[in-house]
C-alpha cells in the first residue's frame, strides 16, 4: 500500500472509489480521479475516428508503446474528454511521434519540460476550446481534458511514469494539462496554422516542448520596441535550456500587446526578428547548463537563445489585460510540429460532424 492511501481502502468492489484506487496504485493515472473506461464509453469515441480500433497510429518512447485507436480512446475516457475530441487527440498523438519532435528526449530528461498543445481553426471554435480570458487556467472542458488525455497517453502508452520513464527532477504542473486555443479573432496577424502553410480555415493542433509559462506584465509601454524589450528581458534567462542550447521559445502574446505592436505597422516576422536578434544571455552564465556552448552562437560574450526567427513561436491568446506569457523550450533537440485535422480521403475537415463515421464503417 502506498503511503497516504490507508484511508482509501475500504470501498465496495467495483465502486468508483475502488476503481480509482486500483488504477492509481497500478500507476495508470496522473493522481487525479478518472472516469472508468468501460467498453460503452470507449466505443463512443470510435464514432469520431475514421480508423479501426486496432490500428496503430504511432509508437511512443520510452516504452515504444503502440498507440492504437483503442488505447487512445481508453485514455481519453479516463481524462474526461467528450468523444468529439477524438480527432484532436489522434492528431496530437501523431504530432508528438514526429521524429523532429524528439519525444524520447522530452520524456526521459530531468528538465521540467512538458508538451503544450495549441489548437487553431473553426472546429476548435465549434468544440468550445478557450482562447480568451483564463485559457491556460481552469474552467474549460476541452482545454483541460485534451491536455490531460495526452498526459495519460504518455503515462500508459509511452511509459512516461514519473521516476520510471519520466525523469524530470521536480516535474511541473504543466505535466497535468497544457492546452489552449489561439485567439484568432483578436489576432492582428495571420494565425499559427496559416503561418505554417495550412489554409487559414483549416483546423490544426500544434505541439511544442515548453516549460510552464510565466508572466510578462507591461501596462505602460506603448512603443513596440519597449513592449518587446520587456518580453525579451523576461525570456532571456540563464539556466533555461535555451541559454546553452538555443532553440524554440513560446511567446503567448496577449491581444492588447499584439494590437499595440501591430498598430505601429509591425508584422509578425518583424516581431520574431526583433526577439531573435535581442534575446541573449551572458556567455559565462549560459555555459552552466551541462553542455559546451557552440561557439557560433557566442558574439561579444553574449549568446542568443534562438537560432533564427523561426525558433520564436508566437501565438495570440488571452483576454483583457496587458500581459504576455513566455515559455522557454527544450533547446535545439526538439522542433514543434503542426498537423491539420483531415478526413480519410485527405480533405480538410470543416466540422466535427465530418468525423462521425459510424454509419460509414458499418
Amino acid at each position: 500500500m502506498m503511503k497516504g492511501c490507508g484511508c482509501l481502502i475500504n470501498h465496495q468492489p467495483n465502486s468508483l472509489e475502488k476503481i480509482n484506487l486500483d488504477f492509481y496504485q497500478k500507476k495508470f493515472t496522473d493522481g487525479l480521479p478518472i472516469i472508468p473506461p468501460t467498453p460503452e464509453r470507449v466505443e463512443k469515441f470510435y464514432e469520431y475516428s475514421s480508423r479501426d480500433p486496432e490500428e496503430v497510429i504511432a509508437v511512443l518512447p520510452p516504452r515504444n508503446g503502440e498507440a492504437t485507436i483503442e488505447k487512445i480512446a481508453i485514455n481519453a475516457v479516463m481524462a474526461g474528454c467528450p468523444p468529439q475530441l477524438m480527432p484532436f487527440i489522434e492528431n496530437t498523438i501523431m504530432a508528438i511521434a514526429d521524429e523532429k519532435f524528439n519525444l524520447a528526449a522530452i520524456n526521459a530528461t530531468t528538465h521540467p519540460i512538458s508538451v503544450a498543445i495549441i489548437v487553431n481553426g473553426p472546429i476548435a471554435d465549434e468544440i468550445g476550446f478557450n482562447c480568451s480570458t483564463g485559457c491556460l487556467g481552469p474552467g474549460n472542458l476541452p482545454n483541460a481534458t485534451l491536455g490531460r488525455a495526452l498526459r495519460l497517453c504518455l503515462i500508459n502508452i509511452a511509459g512516461a511514469i514519473p521516476g520510471i520513464g519520466d525523469h524530470a527532477t521536480m516535474g511541473s504542473p504543466a505535466k497535468y494539462t497544457y492546452c489552449f486555443a489561439e485567439n484568432e479573432d483578436e489576432n492582428p496577424w495571420e494565425p499559427l496554422q496559416a503561418e505554417r502553410g495550412f489554409p487559414e480555415k483549416s483546423t490544426t493542433v500544434t505541439v511544442i516542448g515548453a516549460e510552464a509559462p510565466y508572466n510578462v506584465n507591461d501596462h505602460r509601454s506603448t512603443r513596440p520596441e519597449d513592449i518587446l524589450d520587456t518580453i525579451i528581458d523576461t525570456i532571456s534567462t540563464a539556466g533555461s535550456n535555451n541559454s546553452h542550447v538555443p532553440g524554440e521559445i513560446l511567446v503567448i502574446m496577449g491581444p492588447e500587446h499584439a494590437k499595440a505592436i501591430a498598430t505601429e505597422g509591425w508584422e509578425k516576422d518583424d516581431v520574431k526578428d526583433y526577439i531573435h536578434e535581442n534575446a541573449m544571455v551572458p556567455s559565462n552564465l549560459a555555459d552552466r547548463g551541462g553542455r559546451a556552448l557552440d561557439k557560433k552562437h557566442v558574439k561579444d560574450e553574449m549568446v542568443k537563445i534562438t537560432r533564427s526567427r523561426e525558433d520564436v513561436v508566437i501565438v495570440v491568446a488571452g483576454g483583457v489585460g496587458r500581459h504576455t506569457l513566455v515559455a522557454p523550450g527544450f533547446g535545439g533537440s526538439s522542433k514543434s510540429t503542426t498537423r491539420a485535422l483531415k478526413l480519410k480521403n485527405g480533405t480538410y475537415a470543416t466540422s466535427i460532424k465530418d468525423y462521425n463515421m459510424r454509419e460509414k464503417r458499418e
